[in-house]
């Protein structure tokens, strides 16, 4: 009698999600543990509290789950055993990187808490102090070592950085000054949704945290947007979760402007194509910023629009060839001032016609913020208050550049 016993035993089907996955937005990022190394799969609106690591190889695995191949089809295309993918499959989902009732689950209990705290939860604004008083001073000396602008019109518009302010104090700055002699009423704050579910603009209903305490939202603004608009602005409020573009300006708002309401919205990359055509299922940043500015018209008090992002990208961090040096620097700047010439002129077609031309060439992070900006405040007066870069290191690896303008309206 043969030792031999055959199997026949039927294996638990996995739930269609598994079977055929999707991964969803992620920001990978290498990470070593000694001789070892891994990518870090990280989850920009951080809905599970834990992060998974995978080995470098995995990530050509990770391609294929698109939601268009099933784990047959992937494990024909990659060679991968099929046991080997059901486990990252599975893995995947306890964090809620793929799309499904795991990632459905944590996404209701997430929007439930920021619903309940009423603000975006403090990330990025951490680096400002230890505390309030001492994030604070640090602005008012900011502001007090820079020169104000004395911008000859009434700013109702501005283009603001978004990256660390100890690096970019001056450039801040110079925009708040000019922006606190508007003395508006609130703040409309565009950030940009690199990371985000949706591929049309997204309002939020809760208000920022912020170091020097929390900035509500303007409920009576945004139930007017929501009314023109329909409930699909609304609809994927946690991608402002992936952007800290909103919330780097919030201390700054208070220190210049004191505790006035805000209109937080995140609107995605004019160079990045639609998901699909279908424009009713979005809000599209044209609809948001025409029903911005009929609201705006109809509000009480002034309102003023803060574009946030940063312009260029550039060095081997950014998947440029050779680090970033003098000349390359010298490239960058003459690029950008190029473009800063032909957003300044206020034509929407003229400045994005100019970025499409070169395919964004040194990836300006801010269009979709800055694009958006002009098209609601439809500006007569332009000006350039302050340009700058910044080298991440010596080795020349990256270097990013920001500038602070000002725009007038009607």
């Amino acid at each position: 009698m043969s030792d031999d016993v055959a199997d026949n035993s039927v294996s638990t089907p996995l739930p269609d999600h598994l079977e055929q996955p999707h991964l969803r937005r992620l920001m990978p990022q290498g990470v070593a543990n000694g001789d070892q190394k891994g990518v870090a799969l990280r989850d920009p609106l951080g809905l599970a509290p834990n992060t998974m690591v995978v080995a470098p190889q995995v990530m050509k695995l990770l391609q294929h789950c698109n939601g268009d191949m099933n784990l047959d089809a992937i494990a024909a295309a990659t060679g991968a055993p099929r046991a080997n993918l059901e486990k990252l499959v599975q893995s995947l989902d306890e964090v809620g990187l793929l799309w499904g009732p795991v990632s459905e689950a944590m996404e209701k209990d997430r929007l439930a808490a920021l619903h309940s705290d009423g603000v975006l939860p403090l990330r990025q604004g951490r680096m400002l102090g230890e505390d309030e008083a001492q994030a604070r001073d640090r602005i008012t000396q900011w502001l007090a070592e820079t020169e104000d602008p004395e911008v000859e019109f009434t700013v109702r518009g501005a283009l603001v950085p978004r990256m660390d302010p100890h690096v970019m104090w001056p450039v801040y700055a110079a925009v708040y000054h000019a922006i606190a002699h508007s003395s508006p009423d609130r703040v409309v704050l565009l950030g940009n949704n690199h990371y985000g579910v949706t591929d049309g603009a997204a309002i939020s209903r809760v208000g920022v945290q912020s170091p020097l305490g929390p900035l509500q939202a303007d409920t009576t603004f945004i139930d007017a947007l929501v009314e023109r608009l329909g409930d699909n602005a609304c609809r994927d409020e946690l991608d402002h979760l992936a952007d800290h573009g909103t919330e780097m300006q919030a201390p700054w708002i208070t220190a210049a402007l004191g505790n006035i309401p805000v209109v937080g919205v995140v609107v995605p990359d004019p160079m990045t194509p639609p998901i699909d055509d279908d424009d009713s299922a979005r809000c599209t940043p044209e609809a948001f910023a025409a029903a911005c500015r009929e609201v705006i018209e109809s509000s009480k008090g002034t309102t003023v629009v803060i574009a946030t992002g940063d312009l260029s990208h550039v060095g081997p961090r950014f998947g440029e060839p050779r680090p970033v040096d003098e000349q390359r620097q010298t490239e960058v700047e003459q690029h950008d001032r190029e473009f800063l010439g032909t957003y300044l002129s206020g034509d929407l077609e003229t400045f994005h016609g100019a970025i499409k031309w070169h395919n964004n060439a040194t990836r300006w992070s801010c269009l979709g913020a800055a694009r958006c900006m002009l098209d609601i405040v439809q500006p007569v007066e332009m000006e350039l208050l302050d340009y700058r870069q910044k080298l991440v290191d010596e080795q020349g690896s990256a270097m990013l550049s920001a500038a602070a303008i000002a725009a007038g309206g009607e």
